[in-house]
């Protein structure tokens, strides 16, 4: 049995994605793969708690929540009344949440999985502090993401599925060296948390794509038009771009059309892993209601 932590941070506005991600990971876990499941968060209360434990009995893996206070990023920039809030800057504590393991998977929870993580868990990253999916080349060209003549990577490389080398990282003060970053960078930081783990780590292992495929390049062919494909493709080919989408484990639902749950039409796959989720996990928020009646898709 090939033992596998996972780390997911949300809070009660996301109770919905997060059902689905973590229901998609249980169902696509090989029989010989069991995932520690840890849901670090500021306000999820013990009812849905209850509702996600329900998922994992009768399975191979565990679910453990625990709470985080905001109060430890409030100093931290933050999207205020978006998306962004203090809960995107949790994933970084990792290393020190979870002094147990040497090796610790993060991903985000507006992602459906369509594969088990032994692979990418067993990838040797020991000469590295983490491994991520690169989206740029890290230079003053880049389309998307902001350049910073600080950050010493190669690549900018998305924060939506980390994995992370925490022995290596404590070694070498990693969570001390966030603070430091978020407190010298602060205001000149545009995407948070990827800044901060793009200009604090400079030993970032670069995964496969098919660990961070678009929801633009998934379910379309026609590239040209996607936003993502814009700048994805200075750094891989088309022929590497169809080979990680043709066997991806991670799809992210970043860029339009929108989260998934919050459109008028949601796709097959995604709709079919929410329907079988808890029926008390499956609510829409007021924003998700919103979102769903002005979407055009």
């Amino acid at each position: 049995m090939t033992k596998i932590p996972v780390v997911f941070t949300f809070d009660k506005r996301i109770i919905l994605g997060g059902a689905v991600t973590i229901k998609s990971l249980i169902d696509n876990a090989k029989p010989e793969t069991s995932y520690d499941i840890y849901v670090y968060h500021p306000d999820i209360c013990e009812k849905d708690i209850k509702e996600f434990e329900k998922m994992v009995e009768g399975t191979n893996h565990s679910i453990t929540f625990e709470y985080i206070s905001k109060e430890r990023f409030k100093d931290a920039p933050i999207n205020k009344g978006g998306s962004w809030t203090e809960i995107i800057y949790y994933r970084l504590l990792i290393p020190e949440l979870l002094p147990q393991y040497d090796k610790v998977i993060y991903a985000d929870t507006d992602v459906l999985f369509k594969g088990d993580l032994e692979d990418a868990f067993n990838i040797d990253i020991s000469e590295y502090e983490c491994a991520a999916v690169a989206m740029e080349f890290n230079n003053e060209n880049m389309i998307c993401h902001k350049y910073f003549p600080e950050n010493k990577n190669e690549y900018t490389y998305i924060s939506s599925f980390i994995i992370f080398n925490s022995k290596k990282m404590r070694e070498e003060n990693f969570v001390q060296r966030v603070f430091e970053t978020i407190k010298n960078f602060n205001t000149r930081l545009k995407f948070f948390d990827l800044d901060t783990l793009n200009i604090t780590c400079d030993k970032i292992y670069n995964l496969p794509y098919r660990y961070g495929v678009f929801q633009s390049l998934y379910y379309s062919s026609d590239w040209e038009n996607s936003n993502e494909y814009k700048f994805l493709k200075n750094v891989y080919t088309d022929e590497t771009l169809k080979q990680e989408v043709e066997n991806v484990v991670m799809l992210h639902y970043a860029g339009k059309p929108g989260k998934p749950w919050r459109r008028r039409h949601i796709p097959s796959d995604y709709k079919e892993c929410m329907d079988s989720i808890p029926k008390k996990l499956k609510r829409f928020t007021f924003r998700d209601l919103r979102k769903r009646f002005f979407s055009k898709v």
